[in-house]
This record gives structure tokens, C-alpha cells and sequence, in this order.
């Protein structure tokens, strides 16, 4: 069998995972960053023609080698960041349209990119979430600054790993933070500030109908985002059944069969943040000490 990864980064930590468990399975596997593919679409004699082309090669290049055709896969595993989301969804929607097998479809995975599409997806599921809020360019920060408490968390519709999260514990911080974010064009949501979680959340690695591992991550002094990548600490937690059947049923709201769903405990009861469609290993497999890249690959192809 022939998988192909979508990532700009073969270096990281992840895919170098999941490609370690592809070749303990005899499975080739390609590495590559859809924002250096070609897609072509066409109808010849009659037949439709779909076709995906690859160009190596630095830009700055005029004599790097025209883009490759590249061959057939039998199933893709999307992996890119934030800022290939629109290239990648589409390469995943030409795969799909040629009925090769992806881990979490194009539609899942940009509903999961977008913050706030998926916090609907959630409440509409019946899943609690923090009370959040989004206004449109018209509206006044003050008037949407009365729908929630102080302090408050913006946050960017896109955007990982913590990036784009701010805490704004003051009314004039609040209007500064959302003064930068209106003249920058960024669009961004508001969201209560849950103090009772005390900088510590919970990453659920969800794989099928099961969560595989569980960390709680805590994030340094005066930091209230527990992200690993800002420096937070990670250690392994046994959910209880009602916390994993919760982390099932958000990657299931959202349409992911692989995912990092990440929750926090509150007064009012446990809440979801957030649904990640590429969620890091790093981190979860050495707190967990579990083979997460394997089980994710073995479901990729028990799903074949």
C-alpha cells in the first residue's frame, strides 16, 4: 500500500511518528506540502480527468523542474497547519473526489479550523462549551463587550497551538486587544474566562469510538493557556467513562474519526474548548507513554 501525508513540515515530531508506524506495516509513504501541488481537472474524450501534479524546488528558482504527476494512493492523512487549510481542504476534496480514503474529510476538517463554526457544531450537538460570542464588522467593541464578564478570552477564528489567544482582564484592555484585531481584519470571537480551571486543561486523543490516551496540561506561572508549544507541562490522566463518551461525541459533532478534543473542568461542569483535526503527538505519547501513531494508522487501514 501507498499513503500519502499532507504536511510542510516532514521534520516534525508527528509525522516522523506516523511515518516510523508505516514502515513497521510495509506501507510506503509520501511526505508533501499541498501548497507545492498542481491540480487538474478537465474532461477528454468524453472522461473526466483528475490529476495532481508536485513541484520541488525553491520559488526563488526559474530553472527547478516542472511539477510531476504524482501517482495513485489509497488513503491520505492530512497533517498541515493553519495556513495551508485552504489548499490542503482542497487536495483532500480532489482525493475524495477519486474515492480514495482520508482520516477526517475535507468538511470536518475546516469546520475544526474555524473556532467558531465548530463551537456552533458543538452547542448544536447539545455539547457545553464557554459562553462565546461573535459580532460583525459593524458592531461596536463596547456593545460586544456587554455579552460577557471581565476577564474574557479573545481568540482568533484561526489559528493553533495557543496563537491568537489572549486574556483581557481589564474593560481598556479588552478595547485595545479588539481595536488591533478589528484594523488588522482578523476575525475573532469572545469567550467567558473559566478561572476555576486555574491554567489546566485536558487533551483527549480520540481514535475511532475511543479516546487512546488522556493528558492534563498545565501552563507556567501566570500563563493561563496550557498549550505544550508555549511551555506547558503534560502528565497522564485516567478520564472517567462520562469524560470519554464527552470526548467521543465532540470529534463526532465536528465529523473527525481522529482527533485532540481538549476540555476543562468547571463550576458548572465539564466543558470542550476546543476539537483539533491535527492534533499533536508529541506531547500525549510521551505523558501517556502510548504508541498513539500506530493505533492511528492501524485504524486508517482497518477503515480500507
Amino acid at each position: 500500500m501507498r499513503f500519502l501525508m499532507l504536511c510542510r513540515e516532514p521534520r516534525l515530531y508527528s509525522c516522523q511518528r506516523l511515518q516510523q508506524a508505516c514502515e513497521q506495516r510495509g506501507i510506503s509513504l509520501d511526505i508533501l506540502d499541498p501548497n507545492r501541488m498542481l491540480i487538474k481537472l478537465a474532461v477528454e474524450q468524453g472522461q473526466s480527468v483528475l490529476q495532481l501534479y508536485y513541484q520541488t524546488g525553491e520559488t526563488y528558482d526559474k530553472n527547478r523542474a516542472l511539477p510531476q504527476l504524482l501517482p495513485d494512493y489509497d488513503a491520505v492523512l492530512p497533517r498541515f497547519g493553519t495556513t495551508s487549510t485552504e489548499m490542503g481542504c482542497r487536495v483532500l476534496r480532489y482525493f475524495e473526489a477519486k474515492q480514495v480514503k482520508v482520516l477526517n474529510n475535507s468538511t470536518a476538517f475546516a469546520l475544526a479550523r474555524d473556532k467558531w463554526l465548530s463551537l456552533q457544531a458543538l452547542v448544536t450537538a447539545q455539547i457545553a462549551v464557554p459562553a462565546s460570542s461573535l459580532a460583525g464588522e459593524l458592531c461596536s467593541v463596547e456593545g460586544h463587550l456587554t455579552q460577557h464578564q471581565l476577564p474574557l478570552v479573545t481568540k482568533t477564528l484561526s489559528g493553533s497551538k495557543g496563537v491568537g489567544v489572549m486574556l483581557a482582564e481589564s474593560q481598556q484592555t479588552a478595547q485595545s486587544v479588539l481595536a488591533v484585531l478589528q484594523q488588522a481584519k482578523l476575525a475573532y470571537l469572545l469567550q467567558d474566562f473559566v478561572a476555576e480551571s486555574k491554567g489546566q486543561d485536558i487533551r483527549a486523543l480520540v481514535v475511532g469510538d475511543r479516546v487512546v490516551a488522556a493528558m492534563q496540561r498545565s501552563g507556567n506561572e501566570g500563563e493561563f493557556r496550557a498549550n505544550i508549544h508555549l511551555g506547558g507541562k503534560a502528565q497522564t490522566i485516567a478520564l472517567t467513562e462520562a469524560e470519554q463518551q464527552l470526548a467521543v461525541k465532540a470529534a463526532k459533532a465536528i465529523g473527525l474519526s481522529v482527533a485532540g478534543v481538549d476540555l476543562i473542568r468547571s463550576d458548572s461542569g465539564l466543558l470542550v474548548l476546543e476539537v483539533n483535526a491535527s492534533p499533536g503527538l508529541e506531547g500525549i505519547e510521551q505523558a501517556s507513554g502510548i504508541d498513539i501513531a500506530s493505533l492511528m494508522i492501524d485504524h486508517l487501514i482497518h477503515s480500507l
